[in-house]
């Protein structure tokens, strides 16, 4: 074989191979974009974060932190429990939900919910006619489908940029999917995460775990008031939170085929942990990010 022509046969061979590399993925770097927010050892949110300050790791593999940047005030999804079990705490219910209303603006929208979505509304105006309306209207006997419905309405969520914050006692005997699997139908869908103000002063249910898990699953926070004079406070601490999160990129050197556990540590300039700083963050990534940059996402629905 002369040398020109075996010099075309490697030209050949490597230019198949870059297209094979491309056409496939494999080699090529994966991008994913996810939400944090950062809370110092009172509770309050931390107001700046430097890349070099997060270690990451997606599945075993550590992830490189490319950026982190403020993001956007969220839009904000009340979920509120009509269930007879909310009886003793209706009223501090709405109160609850007109406080985060106000401090969302006019991003926020509502949905009530028993064993099934009863009533909802978007929009600051619409959204406080029917707190109105609420704080005249009692709880009501039926079952609770709080795992139901956060799905059904984290799936009719279109903005990327949305919380869902459910005011309940906990309580679920209703719906036809476990915690876990909420969970893993959040991850899979890349859905908003999930906040909770637990009316509930009793402290000893076991039902709140489950829906911490959905919680912690997703990235959210879930705030206990003690008592009904603790429920403004708290209400005030969790919007804080919820309208304070960061936009992290990461970078895996090979793509994601199947959901990987995502992990975040907060360290100082030794490079050691920090105790003093809590991370919320999804618990999981199921893909890298493929949406174009030029979609814009319509609001919530």
């Amino acid at each position: 074989m002369s040398i020109r022509l075996r010099n075309l046969c490697c030209t050949l061979a490597i230019a198949l191979s870059v297209f094979l590399t491309a056409a496939t993925g494999f080699g090529e770097e994966c991008r994913v974009t996810t939400t944090v927010r950062l809370l110092d050892e009172h509770g309050n949110p931390v107001s700046s974060v430097a890349p070099e300050q997060l270690k990451a790791e997606i599945g075993d593999s550590p992830a490189k932190v490319v950026s982190v940047t403020e993001g956007a005030k969220p839009v904000t999804i009340l979920l509120i429990d009509i269930s007879s079990s909310m009886e003793k705490t209706w009223k501090q219910s709405v109160t609850a939900a007109k406080q985060l209303s106000a401090s969302a603006g006019n991003r926020v929208a509502i949905a009530v919910f028993r064993e099934r979505i009863l009533a909802h509304a978007s929009g600051a105006e619409a959204t406080n006619d029917l707190l109105d309306r609420l704080a005249s209207m009692k709880t009501s006997m039926g079952g609770t489908a709080l795992y139901d419905s956060v799905t059904e309405i984290a799936g009719a969520a279109t903005n990327p940029d949305t919380v869902l914050v459910v005011i309940t006692d906990g309580g679920d005997n209703a719906s036809r999917h476990s915690s876990d699997q909420t969970v893993s139908s959040f991850l899979k869908n890349r859905w908003p995460p999930v906040f909770g103000l637990i009316l509930d002063y009793a402290h000893d249910h076991p039902h709140r775990e489950y829906f911490r898990k959905i919680v912690v699953g997703t990235g959210g926070l879930v705030v206990y008031p003690s008592s009904e004079s603790k429920v403004a406070e708290a209400t005030n601490e969790l919007s804080a939170v919820i309208n304070a999160p960061f936009m992290v990129t990461l970078e895996k050197s090979q793509p994601i085929s199947k959901p990987e556990k995502l992990q975040f540590e907060v360290v100082g300039p030794d490079g050691k942990p920090r105790h003093d700083i809590q991370i919320t963050h999804a618990a999981g990534i199921a893909a890298c990010d493929t949406a174009p940059a030029s979609q814009s996402p319509s609001e919530a629905r």
